[in-house]
C-alpha cells in the first residue's frame, strides 16, 4: 500500500517524495524548491498542463505534507524491522559444512564445531567443551589482559608527560644560556659580536641535538601508547560480545593473537594464556633527561674569548706548567667531604716551594689549560679524579681518600702522537683528533662532567660523564 501511495506523492520534477508540497492554481503539486527553481529559469507555465502562473500563486498544501511525512515514517519503520529480522537470522551460527548449530568448541583446533563435526574423523580424539563453558577461561584472560594493558598505557602516558617536561626544561635552559652569552658579548667590540654569533649557533646545535633525541624518545613512547590503545580497543570489542560462540570466534581470529603479543612466553599452548603472565612493553624504554654542554664557554666565556682576541690573557687561568715534584693534598680553605657528597680533584704545581694543590668543591666549575710537552710532568695536568659519594665520611676519612684509590681516574693521554681518553685502566683512541699545542680542561662538578678541548680554538676533543650519568 505504501508503495502505491508513494507513486502519487512523487514530485514530477525531481521524482522524489514531495518536500514542502506546493500547489499551483491548476491544482498540480510540486516541491516548493523545485517550482521556485523552475520559475527562476524564466518559465511561467505549469510543467504538467502548461497553464500560466506566477510566484504569488504558489500555496502550501499542509494535508499533503502530513501525508508525505506519514509515508516517510512508515518507510523508516519497515527498514528498522528488516534490519532487526536480519540480525535475528544471523544470531543462530550454523556449521558451514553441516548447517547445524555450533554448540561445541574444539580445544585442539581452537574452533567452533557442531555435533556432527565432533563425530567426524577430522576431530577424532579431540577434546570438546560446550561453548559457554569454553568461553569462561578465555574471557577471564581477556579481562586480565585489558586491565594489564590499561595500567601499562597509563604509565606510558605519565612517561610522555615527564618527557615533555624534560623537553621544556631543555628549551628553557638553552634560552637562559643564550641570554647569558648575549649579555657577555655586549661588552665586547666587533670581533666579540662575531664570536657571539658563532657561539650562539654552537649552543643551538647542542640544544637542538639534545631536544631531537628527547623528541625521538617521546615519539617512541607515543607509538607504544598508540599500540596500547589499539590492543585495548581490540580487547574491549571482544569483551562486549556476550554470546559464547561469537566470543570464541573473536578469540580464535583476533583475541588470541593480541594477547599472545603481550604474554611473557613463546609457547603456542593455551596454558600460558590461562596463567595470564604478561610481558611489559616498557622494558628498555626510559625518559631521557635533559643535559647538554658547550664546554668551558658556559662558565669562562669572557676570558676564553678575550684570549682568542688578544692572543693572551693577563688574568690567571691556572695554566699548568707543572714541576716534577707534585702531590695532591687538601688546601687550607677547603671543606671536608660531608656524608653523601661527591667532588673532583686535580693536580696543581707547587709555587715557591708552597704546596698549592687543591680539592675543588663539588658545586663549582673549574677550567685550566695545559701546554703539551712544555715542562716535565705536564701530563699530570690532564688528569682528573672523581670521588663518588661516601657514607659516614669524617674529616680524617676524607683526607685518606685523597691518597686512597677510592676514586675514578679520568685523563687525556698523548702517546705516539695520538690522543687517548683514559677512564680507570681503560684507554680509548680518539680518532680524527690532532694533538693540539695546548689543552683546556673544563669540569662542571654539578653535572659531573669533564670536557677536554683544544685551547687554541676551543674545539671539542672529548667529553666524559662521571658516576651514573
Amino acid at each position: 500500500m505504501a508503495s502505491n501511495l508513494s507513486s502519487h506523492l512523487t514530485c514530477p520534477v525531481c521524482l522524489c517524495l514531495f518536500n514542502d508540497p506546493t500547489v499551483l492554481p491548476c491544482e498540480h503539486t510540486f516541491c516548493r524548491l523545485c517550482i521556485l527553481s523552475y520559475l527562476e529559469s524564466g518559465a511561467t507555465r505549469c510543467p504538467e498542463c502548461r497553464q500560466t502562473f506566477s510566484k504569488q500563486d504558489l500555496k502550501g498544501n499542509r494535508a499533503l505534507r502530513n501525508l508525505v511525512e506519514d509515508v516517510q515514517q512508515e518507510q523508516k519503520t519497515n527498514e528498522v524491522k528488516k534490519q532487526q529480522q536480519n540480525a535475528r537470522n544471523a544470531h543462530a551460527m550454523l556449521c558451514s559444512e553441516h548447517e547445524e548449530p555450533l554448540k561445541l568448541f574444539c580445544e585442539d583446533d581452537q574452533k567452533l564445531v557442531c555435533l556432527i563435526c565432533r563425530e567426524g574423523e577430522k576431530h577424532s580424539g579431540h577434546s570438546f567443551k560446550p561453548v559457554k563453558e569454553a568461553m569462561e577461561p578465555y574471557e577471564n584472560v581477556a579481562i586480565q589482559a585489558l586491565s594489564f594493558i590499561h595500567d601499562e598505557n597509563k604509565q606510558v602516558g605519565e612517561m610522555i608527560f615527564r618527557q615533555m617536561n624534560e623537553i621544556t626544561k631543555s628549551k628553557e635552559r638553552g634560552n637562559n644560556l643564550e641570554e647569558r652569552i648575549h649579555a657577555q658579548f655586549k661588552k665586547m667590540h666587533d670581533f666579540l659580536r662575531e664570536k657571539e654569533e658563532i657561539m650562539t649557533k654552537q649552543l643551538q646545535r647542542a640544544s637542538d641535538s639534545a631536544e631531537a633525541i628527547m623528541k625521538q624518545n617521546a615519539s617512541l613512547l607515543g607509538g607504544l601508547q598508540i599500540n596500547g590503545n589499539q590492543v585495548m580497543s581490540c580487547l574491549e570489542s571482544g569483551l562486549k560480545v556476550t554470546q559464547p560462540e561469537r566470543f570464541l570466534q573473536w578469540w580464535s581470529e583476533e583475541g588470541s593473537c593480541v594477547v599472545k603479543e603481550i604474554t611473557a612466553t613463546d609457547n603456542k599452548d593455551i596454558t600460558p594464556f590461562l596463567q595470564a603472565q604478561f610481558r611489559s612493553r616498557l622494558y628498555g624504554n626510559r625518559v631521557i633527561s635533559d643535559h647538554f654542554t658547550i664546554g668551558p664557554y658556559e662558565s669562562y666565556l669572557p676570558m676564553i674569548v678575550c684570549r682568542d682576541m688578544l692572543d693572551s690573557v693577563k688574568q690567571d687561568l691556572n695554566t699548568s706548567i707543572i714541576d716534577e715534584d707534585m702531590k695532591l693534598s687538601i688546601r687550607k680553605d677547603s671543606h671536608p667531604q660531608l656524608d653523601g657528597q661527591e667532588y673532583f680533584a686535580r693536580i696543581l704545581p707547587f709555587y715557591s716551594g708552597n704546596r698549592n694543590s687543591n680539592v675543588e668543591d663539588k658545586q663549582t666549575w673549574l677550567y685550566w689549560e695545559v701546554a703539551i710537552g712544555a715542562e716535565p710532568g705536564w701530563e699530570n695536568g690532564l688528569t682528573v679524579k672523581y670521588y663518588p659519594k661516601q657514607k659516614n665520611a669524617s674529616f680524617l676519612k676524607t683526607f685518606s681518600l685523597v691518597t686512597h684509590k677510592s676514586f675514578e681516574k679520568l685523563a687525556l693521554l698523548v702517546k705516539h702522537n695520538k690522543l687517548y681518553a683514559v677512564r680507570g685502566d681503560e684507554e680509548t683512541l680518539l680518532v680524527n683528533q690532532v694533538v693540539p699545542r695546548r689543552v683546556g680542561v673544563y669540569i662542571d662538578c654539578e653535572k659531573r662532567q669533564v670536557v677536554y678541548c683544544n685551547a687554541d680554538n676551543m674545539s671539542l676533543i672529548h667529553t666524559m660523564w662521571c658516576g651514573d650519568k
